[in-house]
């Protein structure tokens, strides 16, 4: 009997061994066997909505806001749940008819590579900062038009609100700026305040 606890209990003492560096690599992930996170993989996402848009010259005011419908388009991959990397491409137009009866449309373009923070690894809340290119121009019935580019930046705030696995509805904030500049002319200034709804994709579930 002696001889039989003794072994049982060298047993028992080697399985215990085993199993404390197994738990500790579970622990420190080298053996992942927690369920992903919500964030992961590539991204894509595409939505509308309403900005204020307001412009100077040199040392000017502003103009007053005008407001008109916005688009954007992001697409990007996650670093980690807390950190998503992209690109971004926003315009805001506005189309009326001047005074001698010609049509015209004035746009706002930003190409921008932008970064979001995520604060908690649990909500969808984000923070996001981004810089580019940005384009102003306008464009007339039978003619080319105008166009400039200059240097542009962004911040932002948004929240991801959880519809499935892969879909989620986006609100944001975003402001823009922009400054455009040319030879023996004033500094053109230009802002943009937008509020937007996108819908979020994210395959790979």
């Amino acid at each position: 009997m002696t001889r039989r606890l003794r072994l049982a209990v060298l047993a028992i003492t080697i399985t215990m061994v085993l199993a404390g560096p197994a738990q500790a690599q579970k622990r420190r992930g080298i053996v992942d066997v927690s369920p992903p996170s919500g964030r992961h993989g590539l991204w894509l996402e595409g939505g509308f909505g309403w900005g204020e848009e307001a412009y100077k010259f040199g040392n000017d005011p502003y103009t007053a806001n005008l407001g008109k419908p916005t688009f954007n388009f992001r697409l990007g991959g996650t670093v980690n749940p807390h950190l998503r990397l992209g690109g971004e491409v926003s315009a805001w137009w506005n189309s009326y008819q001047d005074n001698t009866g010609y049509n015209v449309t004035e746009t706002l373009t930003h190409a921008m590579v932008i970064a979001r923070v995520y604060p908690s690894k649990g909500l969808g809340l984000f923070l996001k900062g981004g810089a580019g290119v940005g384009w102003t121009g306008a464009s007339l019935d039978y003619s080319n038009g105008t166009s400039e580019a200059g240097f542009a930046t962004t911040l932002g705030a948004g929240w991801e609100i959880e519809l499935s696995k892969q879909l989620y509805l986006t609100p944001a904030v975003d402001w823009y700026q922009s400054r455009y500049e040319k030879r023996d002319d004033a500094t053109l200034y230009e802002r943009l305040f937008n509020l937007s709804v996108a819908v979020t994709w994210q395959p790979g579930h």
